[in-house]
């Protein structure tokens, strides 16, 4: 008889631990914590204020392709109203002469029409001429300037004589006169060019330049001159340089919208993760932010979308019920394993 009661009591503990494990099994904490996509409404909003469109339609953009912004409506009316600000004739017109007067611009419109006289030879006689004004009288040199315009007849004179196989060169050029007059040329380059412009001089060959000039025109060719005038501020050297260029062929026109999320750690990051993360999977991380991009880079592609996707743990049991439904089960199984451990103790005792 003491063995049946015994053997009843080992049962009822079984059948105890079974529940146990059960409701602890409800409660196992997720092996990661929730992600959070990024709300780009407040930036966006902040740039519109600040009268900055175009990197404000870029910045949204890059987040409506993503369903949970895409499928917003106030997101759908901003951008809508960005893109009509932006057609509007007035604000074109209005952009072509800050270029024209300014000589910089955060519109295409105006970008050309600043960099058109700088794609001839007289754009930089003229900056010379100014310059050369300056030191007779005894004033400041931009000695930067002084430097792109060197270069800039320099690639006149090769493009002329080589048929126009010199011209991504003279195009760079124009476009980092108009990054210095923008405030945009990072000051390595600045000391780079100063220096390029010495050596050119002396061996009469473009060489010197060519290295940066290719990677300045492939930027510009991938992602566009604004996204590139933001892409090459970040830069600290010339190594940084080739890394952003080819983040720019990678991701093209989203490359601006990636470093403003991102920061300059972007570069880095995709650089380590290539080539098991696809540039769609990384961006799809980005929209979480640099948190997002730290899991993807740790788990990798199909670990990160599976942690996106971990369901809440619930009981074995409970499963097989709807909520209101578990949540009395819950209870009563509460108050078996209590009545059951009770009952074991009972008899053994």
């Amino acid at each position: 008889m003491r063995l049946i009661v015994k053997l009843l009591a080992f049962i009822i503990l079984v059948i105890s631990s079974f529940i146990l494990f059960d409701r602890y099994d409800v409660r196992t904490p997720p092996p990661f914590e929730a992600l959070h996509q990024i709300n780009p409404m407040p930036k966006t909003e902040k740039l519109i204020q600040e009268r900055k469109y175009l990197q404000a339609q870029e910045y949204l953009a890059f987040f409506m392709q993503y369903p949970y912004v895409k499928n917003d409506s106030k997101a759908q009316k901003i951008l809508q109203e960005i893109q009509m600000k932006r057609e509007s004739s007035a604000y074109k017109t209005e952009k072509i002469i800050d270029g024209i007067l300014k000589g910089k611009s955060d519109e295409l419109s105006g970008q050309i029409s600043a960099g058109v006289s700088d794609l001839f030879l007289f754009g930089d006689l003229r900056d010379l001429t100014i310059e050369g004004y300056h030191k007779y009288r005894h004033q400041e040199v931009d000695e930067v300037l002084v430097a792109l315009s060197s270069l800039g007849i320099a690639a006149s004179a090769a493009t002329l004589f080589s048929a126009g196989t010199a011209t991504p060169v003279k195009s760079s050029l124009s476009f980092l006169k108009f990054a210095k007059k923008s405030g945009k040329l990072p000051p390595w380059l600045e000391k780079h060019l100063i220096k390029s412009a010495k050596e050119v001089q002396k061996t009469k060959t473009l060489d010197p330049y060519k290295k940066v000039s290719k990677d300045i025109y492939e930027m510009i060719e991938n992602s566009g001159i604004n996204s590139t005038l933001t892409l090459l501020a970040k830069t600290d050297n010339i190594d940084d340089l080739q890394k952003t260029a080819a983040f720019a062929k990678q991701f093209k026109k989203e490359s601006a919208a990636l470093i403003d999320i991102l920061g300059k750690e972007a570069l880095k990051s995709f650089e380590l993760s290539r080539p098991r993360i696809s540039k769609q999977a990384y961006m799809h991380a980005a929209t979480y932010g640099k948190a997002g991009i730290k899991r993807i880079s740790l788990l990798g592609e199909k670990g990160f979308l599976k942690s996106l996707k971990q369901p809440i743990k619930t009981s074995r049991i409970l499963k097989i019920f709807d909520k209101n439904s578990a949540l009395i089960l819950k209870s009563i199984l509460d108050s078996i394993f209590y009545l059951l451990i009770l009952i074991a103790f009972v008899i053994l005792v």
